[in-house]
C-alpha cells in the first residue's frame, strides 16, 4: 500500500496558526476523505478530538467521550466542551453536522456556552469539521439555526496540489495521470494503492472488483448529502457522467420539464457543490445559453459512470463483463480528465507560464454560416484581455500525435472564435503522451508541443515544499 505522509496544506496550517492565537470558533468544510481531521490535528496538536457518530444516541456517546478523554461524567455535550475549555484545552469536533440526526439541542447548548463565555471574557477555542456541505450550511448559514453568526472563521479544505502529490508518489507520469483522473487530490484514496500494480489494475481492484474497498464510497457520499432523495439526484449525476451535459438532455429525465431539471441542477450546484455549469470562455456566464454541466469531483464522475451505471453487473457478480466495460471506456475517461489536469497545471504556473492570461477555460460555438448543433469545440482557450492575445490548445491522450494535423485543425476552429477579431495575437498548444512530429510554427504563429515527459520534468523541477513542523 502507498504510504502518503502529510503533504501540502502549508497555507492552511499557517492560517490556523494565526487563528489559534486568540479565541475562535473555526468551521472547516470539505468532502469525505480530504484530510480535514488530519489537518486540524496537525495544526492544533494540543486539542481534544471528539467524533460525532451518525448512528448513535447522545446517551451512548457522552460516556464514551468522557472515558476516552479521562473526564468526569457529564449529562450534556456542552458540559464536556465547557470543562475542556476551562482546562485550557482546544476542542475539535469531527463530523459536527451529525448532531442534526443525533440531537439538535446540542446546537442550542453550544450557542449558550459560546455566548456566556464571550460575555465573561473566557477563551473559546473550538474547531468543528464536517463532510456535508449542505448540512454544515444548514447549521451555520440558516438564520434560524442557534449557531448562526457564532463562527469566527471558516475554511474549505480542497484537493492536494498536483505538484506535491506527484513528487510524493514517485510514479511514472502516465501512471500518475491515470490515477489522478479518478482520485484527484484526495489523500485517503492514494493510501490504498498497491504500488506494485499498474493504475488500471489498482483502480479496478479498489472500485469495481468483488472485494473493492471503495465500491460503496459513492453511495456514502450521496446518502450523507441527499438522504431519501439520493435516487433522483443520482439519476441526474449518472446522466451527466454519461455525457448528457446540456439542460435539454437532462430535462429529458423529467419529461422535458426544464424548470424541474433546473431546480435539481441549481441545488446540485449551489447547495451541494457536486456540479458546475461551464460556458464558453468568451461568453458572459450569466447571459450565455450555451451551458454544459459537469461533475466537479473526479471520483464521483468515475463512480457514476463505471459503478452506478453498471450496478446490475456488480449485484449479479458479473465482474468479467464489468472489467471489459472498464477497459473499453477508461482511456476515453482519462482523456477528458487530462484536459482538467492540464488546466490546473497552467493555472498553477507550471505550464505555459510564458503566456500570461486573464481567463482560461473551454471554448465552443457555432459558425456564422450554420445553425443548430455546435460546430467547433476547443479544449482550452487562454485569453489575455490586456494584450488581446489568445492561445488555443488541444489535449490528446494519445501516442505519436502529429502536431501539424492538430495545429491546422486548431487554426480552423479558431477562425470561428468571436473575440477581438482581426486584431488579436494568436498561438497554439498541443498536449499529448508523445508526438510523431513536432512543429514550432504554423503560418507565422507559435505552436507549443508539450508531451507527458515535458510535463513530468515541469513537475519535478518545481520546488518541493517541505512538510511543516509538527
Amino acid at each position: 500500500m502507498a504510504n502518503i505522509k502529510f503533504i501540502g496544506r502549508e497555507s492552511e496550517i499557517k492560517e490556523i496558526g494565526e487563528i489559534r492565537k486568540g479565541s475562535f470558533f473555526l468551521v472547516v468544510k470539505g468532502r469525505r476523505r480530504i484530510g480535514k481531521t488530519t489537518l486540524l490535528r496537525r495544526a492544533l496538536p494540543e486539542a481534544a478530538n471528539i467524533f460525532v457518530w451518525p448512528d448513535k444516541s447522545l446517551d451512548w456517546m457522552l460516556p464514551v467521550i468522557c472515558q476516552e478523554h479521562g473526564l468526569p461524567s457529564f449529562r450534556n455535550f456542552s458540559g464536556i466542551v465547557e470543562y475542556l475549555l476551562d482546562n485550557k484545552k482546544t476542542v475539535i469536533i469531527d463530523e459536527f453536522q451529525n448532531f442534526l440526526g443525533v440531537d439538535k439541542s446540542v446546537f442550542g447548548e453550544l450557542q449558550k456556552t459560546i455566548d456566556e463565555r464571550k460575555l465573561k471574557g473566557k477563551p473559546i477555542k473550538i474547531a468543528v469539521a464536517g463532510s456535508s456541505y449542505s448540512l454544515m450550511n444548514k447549521v451555520f448559514n440558516d438564520a434560524a439555526s442557534p449557531l448562526y453568526g457564532r463562527r469566527t472563521h471558516e475554511m474549505t479544505v480542497d484537493n492536494l496540489p498536483i505538484r506535491e502529490l506527484f513528487q510524493e508518489l514517485k510514479v511514472p507520469i502516465e501512471e500518475f495521470v491515470k490515477t489522478w483522473a479518478v482520485f484527484e487530490g484526495v489523500p485517503y484514496y492514494y493510501e490504498l494503492l498497491d504500488k506494485k500494480l499498474p493504475a488500471e489494475k489498482n483502480l479496478f481492484r479498489l472500485l469495481l472488483s468483488k472485494e473493492a474497498q471503495l465500491q460503496g464510497e459513492g453511495r456514502l457520499l450521496l446518502s450523507s448529502e441527499f438522504g431519501r432523495e439520493s435516487r433522483t439526484y443520482g439519476t441526474v449525476l449518472t446522466a451527466i457522467s454519461e455525457g448528457k451535459t446540456k439542460l435539454s438532455e437532462i430535462a429529458s429525465l423529467f419529461g422535458n420539464k426544464k424548470n424541474e431539471a433546473i431546480k435539481y441542477l441549481d441545488i446540485l450546484r449551489k447547495e451541494f457543490r457536486f456540479v458546475r455549469k461551464n460556458t464558453p470562455i468568451t461568453s458572459m456566464p450569466e447571459k450565455s445559453r450555451e451551458g454544459k454541466y459537469e461533475i466537479i469531483d473526479n471520483f464521483l464522475s468515475f463512480w457514476f459512470f463505471f459503478a452506478e451505471k453498471k450496478r446490475n453487473y456488480i449485484e449479479q457478480e458479473r465482474f468479467e463483463e464489468l472489467e471489459k466495460f472498464f477497459k473499453e471506456n477508461f482511456t476515453a475517461f482519462v482523456g477528458k480528465k487530462f484536459e482538467k489536469f492540464v488546466i490546473k497545471l497552467i493555472k498553477s504556473k507550471l505550464l505555459l507560464k510564458e503566456f500570461p492570461c486573464t481567463k482560461i477555460g473551454q471554448q465552443w460555438g457555432k459558425t456564422s454560416q450554420e445553425k443548430g448543433k455546435n460546430t467547433y469545440e476547443i479544449d482550452i482557450a487562454m485569453l489575455n484581455e490586456e494584450t488581446k492575445s489568445a492561445l488555443f490548445a488541444e489535449c490528446k491522450w494519445q501516442e505519436n500525435v502529429n502536431t501539424q494535423t492538430i495545429a491546422l485543425q486548431l487554426a480552423e476552429k479558431a477562425r470561428h472564435v468571436e473575440w477581438h477579431n482581426n486584431e488579436r495575437q494568436e498561438q497554439y498548444a498541443i498536449f499529448a503522451k508523445t508526438f510523431s512530429k513536432k512543429i514550432t510554427q504554423l503560418e507565422g504563429k507559435k505552436v507549443h508541443c508539450i508531451s507527458l515527459k515535458e510535463i513530468e520534468k515541469a513537475l519535478q523541477k518545481a520546488k518541493k515544499i517541505k512538510n511543516p513542523p509538527r
